[in-house]
């Protein structure tokens, strides 16, 4: 065959081929992932308030604090970084983070003392903890830490304590719900029996590009049946969903990525923000691993779509390694590329920055809501580039 068949799956342990596709019917579903959060209404009972939660209520702060963490009172508290969860059971040195909160009432509590009911605001992080947060902790009331996002970074301020907390435990749709059950269409006979294997797109030039976690094929055959698709090719039905399906509106990105990536610069700019996000994680998985170009390569970035975060690593990506290419896609692959090279350019390399007005106008501070987190400014950018030796000039 002389162009070869679009997926492969490989063997998690020996990385050894399992099978060759035409396409994976459950792969590309007609939804969008994540799906947008659900804010709901949270009480926390009995609570003796303090810091940015007491000035909340008693108008002296905002009501609006942006991250919220709950933990179980008993326990040392740890910062967000050194955390950790098991889903169901005792790790509660955190147990609920409550996002993009806000403080919308309250009352005195039944039992008096001068406590309070408080009523919030917000949404749950999507995480594992306390069984995806449907079942409740056993711990004895909770400590409250309010996260700051002012000056680009997160600070935790201890907020009080409650007894308890109404409206947060319970059932949720998930919010990246695993696709149908797997159909690989158009298969040279491939696996029998049960598998474990990542996904991998094969490029119409014979390049395999792993994809991720949330891809991964993890089940047994249920059924081998003749396909339509060719000559001596079968499909195979699987009894596993993808954990992590992808968008089918995002396949045609896929399908160009496929035939040998972007022609031109900036066919991003089109894109609105979660898509361009879905833009630069494919130009990593699709990356060609050459040497960095030598010292004293000057780069041009466009400026001109830098209208977000995430256009940021599109336009970096392109000004170092063309149309489609990556140079990190988060500050901490920013920072190993520009530092200690890999990515394509040599460290301490120039790099002139085109209609950088534009991303300073639009990359402000705030909070923002698809990172949950400050907002990475153009200043902050600026930052990053400089204190890792990027010669960077602004026009």
């Amino acid at each position: 065959m002389s162009i070869p068949l679009r997926w492969r799956l490989l063997d998690v342990v020996t990385g050894a081929s399992l099978a060759d596709c035409m396409d994976v019917d459950g792969l590309f579903v007609d939804r969008r992932f994540p799906s947008e959060p659900l804010y709901e209404r949270y009480t926390l009972l009995s609570c003796a308030p303090s810091g940015p939660l007491l000035a909340a209520i008693d108008g002296t702060g905002p009501a609006w604090f942006g991250n919220f963490v709950l933990e179980g009172a008993h326990v040392p508290h740890r910062p967000v970084s050194e955390r950790c969860g098991d889903p169901c059971q005792s790790c509660y040195d955190i147990v609920e983070e409550l996002l993009d909160a806000r403080v919308v009432g309250y009352r005195p509590a039944a039992e008096g003392l001068g406590l309070l009911d408080i009523d919030l605001q917000g949404h749950r992080r999507d995480d594992e903890n306390n069984c995806r947060g449907s079942v409740p902790p056993a711990v004895f009331g909770y400590r409250l830490f309010a996260s700051s996002t002012a000056n680009g970074s997160v600070e935790e301020t201890l907020a009080g304590e409650c007894g308890d907390i109404a409206g947060l435990f319970h059932e949720r749709p998930d919010a990246w719900p695993p696709g149908p059950p797997l159909t690989l269409l158009g298969c040279l006979p491939g696996p029998t029996g049960s598998i474990e294997a990542e996904l991998a797109h094969v490029r119409v030039d014979g390049t395999i590009h792993k994809m991720g976690w949330g891809q991964r094929v993890c089940g047994s055959v249920v059924a081998t049946r003749p396909s339509v698709l060719g000559d001596d090719l079968v499909d195979i039905r699987l009894d596993v969903r993808i954990p992590e399906p992808m968008a089918a509106n995002d396949r045609p990105l896929w399908d160009m990525w496929r035939a040998g990536g972007p022609t031109e610069p900036n066919l991003w700019a089109k894109l609105d923000r979660s898509d361009r996000y879905l833009w630069v994680r494919a130009a990593e998985l699709h990356r060609s691993h050459g040497p960095d170009k030598p010292a004293g390569t000057v780069y041009h970035l466009d400026g001109r779509y830098v209208t977000d975060y995430d256009a940021f690593y599109c336009a970096m990506g392109e000004a170092v390694n063309g149309p489609g290419g990556w140079f990190g896609g988060d500050p901490f692959w920013l920072h190993e590329n520009v530092a200690t090279g890999g990515g394509g350019a040599t460290p301490g390399f120039r790099m002139i920055w085109h209609h950088s007005e534009v991303a300073r106008t639009h990359l402000v501070s705030g909070y923002d809501r698809k990172s949950w987190l400050p907002a990475v400014t153009f200043d902050d950018l600026v930052r990053y580039l400089t204190e890792d030796g990027v010669q960077l000039e602004l026009r």
